[in-house]
C-alpha cells in the first residue's frame, strides 16, 4: 500500500520551511526524514510511499522550496527540523537522514532526547575531516562549472557503479538540486564539510542504526562504523551502494526503516 503525500509550509527560525507529509501524524509516531545537503525532501518520495508509518520530510533552509537563508550549519538545520516537528505537533518520532541529514538527525536526538525514539543514518558522518583547501577547491569547481553542470558531473561519481547511468537517480537529483545560486551552494558546502558533531554524539540516548554503502566515496564505511561506535549503535553495510541509498535502493531503505521502527 502506498500513501498520498501532502505539501505543507511552516515557520522556521530562518524563514518558511517546505514540508512533505504522508499519513496521519496523529495516528502513530512518525518518521522524520532529513535529506542530504544540496538535495531536497523529494529524494525521500519513493521511500515515504513504502513506509507503513506516517512520515515527514522537510526541505532544509537553503534547499528546495524553503527559505534561502543561513546560517548553513548543523545547529541551524537541527533547529529547522525541531521547528517542523513542533509546528506539526509531533512529540515523539523516529529520526532518519542521509549524509549530513544523518548528522542533523543525531544532533536533534542529542538536543531533544525525549523526542527521538530511534535514529537511522544513511551514508553519514560525525565529521568528514576535509581540509579547508579541499573545500575551497570544491567551491572553485562549482563556480567554474555552474550549478547544473557541477551536480550533473558529481552525482554519477557518488553513487554505486550500478547506478551511475540510472536516469531516475539523475532526474530526481536534478530536480532536488534546483536552480539556486552558486553563492548559496558554496556556503552550504563550506558549512557541511566543516561540520563535526563528535562532541554531541555521545549524548544520543536513542538506539542508533548506522547504514552505509560499500561504494560510498563521500562517507565511506569507516565513517558509518564510527557513528555506531560513538553512539553504541549497530552497523549495516549495503553491498555495491554509494552515497544515495534512498535513490539507489529505496525499497531496501524502507525495509531497514520498517525494521528499526519494529524494534
Amino acid at each position: 500500500m502506498t500513501r498520498a503525500l501532502t505539501a505543507r509550509s511552516v515557520d522556521g527560525p530562518a524563514g518558511h520551511l517546505a514540508v512533505t507529509v504522508s499519513g496521519d501524524l496523529a495516528a502513530d509516531e512518525p518518521v522524520l526524514l532529513v535529506h542530504p545537503i544540496n538535495s531536497a525532501a523529494g529524494v525521500w518520495t519513493r521511500v515515504m510511499a513504502l513506509l507503513d508509518r506516517p512520515a515527514v520530510a522537510l526541505d532544509l533552509r537553503g534547499h528546495g522550496r524553503s527559505v534561502l537563508s543561513g546560517p548553513y550549519t548543523v545547529d541551524g538545520y537541527a533547529a529547522d527540523a525541531l521547528a517542523v516537528l513542533d509546528a506539526l505537533g509531533v512529540r515523539r518520532a523516529h529520526l532518519a537522514g542521509g549524509s549530513l541529514g544523518g548528522s542533523i538527525s543525531l544532533a536533534v536526538a542529542a538536543a531533544r532526547p525525549e523526542l527521538a525514539t530511534g535514529v537511522t543514518t544513511f551514508g553519514s558522518t560525525l565529521g568528514t575531516g576535509v581540509p579547508a583547501s579541499a573545500i575551497e577547491a570544491m567551491v572553485a569547481e562549482l563556480v567554474a562549472k555552474g550549478t547544473e553542470r557541477y551536480f550533473a558531473d558529481l552525482v554519477p561519481d557518488i553513487v554505486g557503479a550500478a547506478y551511475r547511468a540510472n536516469d531516475e537517480v539523475r532526474r530526481v537529483m536534478r530536480e532536488a538540486v534546483g536552480t539556486r545560486s552558486e553563492a548559496v551552494i558554496a556556503d552550504i558546502l563550506r558549512g557541511a564539510f566543516d561540520a563535526d558533531i563528535r562532541a554531541v554524539a555521545g549524548r544520543v540516548r536513542a538506539p542508533v542504526h548506522a547504514v552505509g554503502g560499500t561504494e560510498d566515496p563521500t562517507c565511506p564505511p569507516a565513517m558509518t562504523e564510527e557513528i555506531a561506535a560513538a553512539t553504541g549503535g549497530r552497523v549495516t553495510l549495503l553491498e555495491g551502494i554509494g552515497h544515495l541509498p534512498m535513490l539507489e535502493v529505496p525499497g531496501r531503505v524502507a525495509e531497514l526503516l520498517r525494521e528499526d521502527l519494529s524494534r
